[in-house]
């Protein structure tokens, strides 16, 4: 007597409740054999047996075989793993699905079954062929010259044994390397690694160890690439994913660091230390994104606090940090703030962050030309041109420092007013306003009216040049701006649209 079923590919089935008697009538025998038939005709619809029944080894093997062989290597490990649940000490079914795993790239799993395999049956020559290639590939060069030496001892003519020597010098370059290692000589291990690596280039695991040692050297973007190309050998390899999110991290290149770290997580949600770096840098992005759009909105004061909690959550971050300080540098800018902008330029040269330089030291300059230390400045944009030569901020900021510091020793417009080099037209129309007030004619004792006069045409001729774009221009240029190449230590007021004065009568009107 037997029973059957069908399984249909939407998963129903099929269900013959009715014993069929092999031996009973040619109806009954019919009918089982046209179902037979369906089972090979009908795509996706099988046999298996009805409740109490078990599928034998031979056609479980058979099925993950066929998975294979069309490419279906998922449902050809599950039906792998049947077999060997229910024969355990077949060494041929630990081989069969090592085949599926290493399909799948997966190396690990592979590996352990060989290594099943010839638990077994430790003369298994195949599975040690195979486990020896694996494990060169695999970068576990003792353990393949180990593994080839037995294969040599059960046929010296084996296949695998080519790549002996490959294994034996990458051998000594892996153990030279972990002896450097070991004496903290990063740049002679990564040499070795980079030995073994030329001759075992598919090792995902070696590719990580060395990315690991450019982090100790701080050769993030080595770093970097290395660990990509082992996620593309190994697409989940969280240990090379988390190396190479941390390498982006002190690159400061943030949405790639989340981006691998978030991948990791997805393999791994509890993973402590990418756990921890995710919710770190997290904490970072968001204060600096709150600084950044409180310094858009023009409170500098608020967005330096800001910037300053940022760089405070990993003291070790200077990619962050140069940068950041340069931004709070900048802040400090805008409020005229020279001490406290020199302060920030300098802590941001004073940071492990060459990308950053540059930038410090043009605030550097920037701030010392608005503190009126025009020689200074010249000195700072010098250091900027020096560095590089092709920086079109530091060519055009020395230029003006120049030109300060000439103008300085002559007639300074914007001292005479009081105001910055940097003042808009709002402020210098206010700082006008309160000198001429301060110094007209009519508001100062007799004995005083004439250095006043002198004062009033200086602030009324400062005015007219600076209350003008097109003037003031010419004047940061360090054009003449008196309209007589007399240099601009000669005073004027003829016609002056600000002043007219005669006798002790004195009137000045402001441009709107």
């Amino acid at each position: 007597m037997s029973a059957l079923s069908l399984v249909t590919p939407g998963g129903g089935g099929l269900a013959f409740g009715r014993m069929f008697d092999f031996g009973a009538s040619p109806a009954s025998l019919g009918l089982l054999l046209s179902l037979a038939l369906l089972t090979h005709l009908v795509p996706g619809v099988h046999a298996v047996p009805a409740a109490g029944g078990t599928m034998s080894v031979g056609k479980l093997r058979s099925d993950a075989d066929a998975a294979m062989a069309t490419g279906d290597v998922e449902k050809s490990i599950k039906l792998y793993n049947q077999v060997i649940d229910m024969e355990p000490e077949n060494e041929r079914n630990y081989y069969k699905r090592y085949r599926a795993h290493l399909r799948k790239r997966n190396h690990g799993a592979a590996l352990s079954d060989l290594s099943a395999a010839l638990r077994l049956k430790p003369t298994y020559k195949t599975a040690l062929g195979q486990r020896a290639k694996l494990e060169l590939q695999m970068g576990r060069c003792s353990d393949a010259v180990s593994d080839m030496k037995m294969l040599r001892q059960m046929d010296e003519n084996a296949s695998e044994l080519k790549d002996e020597k490959s294994a034996i010098e990458c051998m000594h370059a892996l153990n030279a390397a972990g002896r450097k290692e070991k004496d903290g000589d990063w740049h002679g291990a990564r040499e070795d690694l980079g030995r073994a690596l030329q001759l075992v280039d598919n090792s995902a695991d070696l590719l990580i160890r060395r990315a690991q040692t450019n982090m100790r050297l701080k050769d993030y973007f080595d770093a970097v690439a290395d660990a990509g190309r082992a996620i593309k050998l190994e697409s989940d390899s969280i240990p090379a994913l988390e190396l190479r999110g941390e390498g982006y991290y002190f690159l400061a290149e943030h949405e790639m660091a989340m981006n691998h770290w978030r991948q990791a997580l997805k393999f791994d949600p509890e993973h402590k230390s990418v756990k921890s770096k995710y919710r770190q840098l997290k904490k970072i992005m968001k204060k600096d994104s709150n600084a950044q759009e409180l310094f858009q909105q023009g409170q500098h004061a608020e967005a330096i606090e800001t910037w300053r909690a940022a760089t405070a959550v990993d003291a070790a971050h200077f990619a962050f940090i140069g940068p950041t300080l340069v931004l709070i540098s900048k802040a400090h800018l805008k409020m005229n703030e020279w001490q406290n902008a020199k302060d920030a330029a300098q802590e941001a040269l004073n940071v492990e962050n060459t990308d950053s330089e540059q930038d410090a030291r043009l605030c550097m300059a920037e701030a010392h030309l608005g503190a009126e230390e025009y020689d200074v400045a010249v000195h700072w944009y010098k250091k900027a041109v020096d560095a590089q030569g092709e920086d079109a901020r530091a060519k055009e900021g020395l230029k003006k420092a120049e030109i300060a510091l000439k103008q300085s020793k002559e007639i300074n417009y914007y001292k005479v007013l009081g105001v910055p080099r940097n003042a808009d037209s709002k402020a210098i129309k206010k700082a006008y306003k309160a000198m001429a007030l301060k110094y007209h004619p009519d508001k100062v004792a007799p004995d005083e009216r004439e250095k006043a006069e002198q004062e009033f045409m200086k602030i009324a001729s400062a005015y007219e040049v600076l209350s003008d774009d097109e003037t003031r221009a010419k004047y940061d240029r360090g054009e003449d701006v008196t309209g007589n190449n007399g240099g601009q230590q000669q005073q004027h007021h003829q016609g002056h649209p600000f002043m007219h004065h005669g006798g002790q009568n004195f009137q000045f009107h402001f441009r709107h």
